[in-house]
């Protein structure tokens, strides 16, 4: 069983000159399929017409947190057109961010709001960005139950992630957890249910080690996998086959 990098934005400019080649050699690093969220109309229109050119790359649409300030009026009619693609997978990467921005905190969650119900309407599952917001994530999220929904580069504590279990909502961690400061994300790891847990690499952020301070790219997913295999004392293989099957089912890939 390969490996699948749910969350990996090879639509970012950095990779202008080498995103195809990366896409060609995935399978040369037991990678066999990448998921690319979208941050804007822009990056999502850039992830569907992606997806519709390489059977190993699919596409999520959506407006991120950042981004709400820059919307135009008819942004989310238009992300909900992208959606009816057959090779969106999601509405993501969407959500709450008061780390760059706690001025607009109103604005974001009506937009998380919006696409929420956006997601229940197609029938999609969603991926959801949370940095420094608490629990304000949860009490949205807690409305919206009955979709699927990832939690993408979890970093948060045990409360926090024993909520979102209990909810039925995914996990998803990254190159954080290879990190030596990464404790809330190697707890994460320890402890989430292994038919919940997915990984990604958040390319081009977020690096694991030993590569910590080159660019990210989704070919290094497997350090993730080694990483908390062995913080949750199991076979690489297994961990691989486990997290790549909980990827194919809630992505329906």
């Amino acid at each position: 069983m390969a490996l699948i990098d749910t969350h990996a934005h090879l639509t970012d400019e950095t990779f202008d000159d080498d995103r195809l080649f990366i896409l060609r050699d995935l399978s040369n690093f037991n990678v066999k399929a990448v998921i690319n969220p979208g941050c804007n109309v822009k990056d999502s229109k850039l992830a569907v017409e992606l997806a519709g050119k390489f059977s190993n790359f699919y596409a999520q649409v959506g407006i991120h947190p950042e981004e709400v300030s820059r919307m135009n009026e008819n942004d989310l009619e238009i992300i909900e057109n992208l959606a009816q693609n057959p090779k969106v997978v999601a509405i993501g990467e969407i959500g709450l961010d008061y780390y760059w921005r706690d001025d607009n905190k109103d604005e974001q969650k009506e937009v998380f709001i919006k696409q929420l119900e956006m997601a229940r309407r197609l029938d999609l599952p969603v991926v959801v960005h949370t940095r420094d917001v608490g629990e304000d994530a949860y009490e949205i999220l807690k409305d919206f139950r009955d979709l699927k929904v990832q939690i993408h580069c979890f970093s948060e504590g045990l409360d926090l992630l024993d909520k979102y279990m209990d909810l039925g909502f995914y996990i998803s961690i990254g190159g954080v957890v290879t990190f030596s400061n990464g404790e809330n994300e190697k707890l994460a790891a320890s402890h989430v249910d292994i038919n919940r847990l997915m990984l990604e690499t958040d390319s081009p952020y977020l690096t694991p080690e030993p590569y910590r301070g080159l660019r990210n790219d989704p070919r290094k997913v497997i350090e993730v996998a080694r990483e908390i295999a062995k913080l949750r004392g199991m076979k690489l293989k297994k961990l691989e086959k486990k997290t790549s099957k909980n990827a194919e089912e809630f992505f329906g890939l």
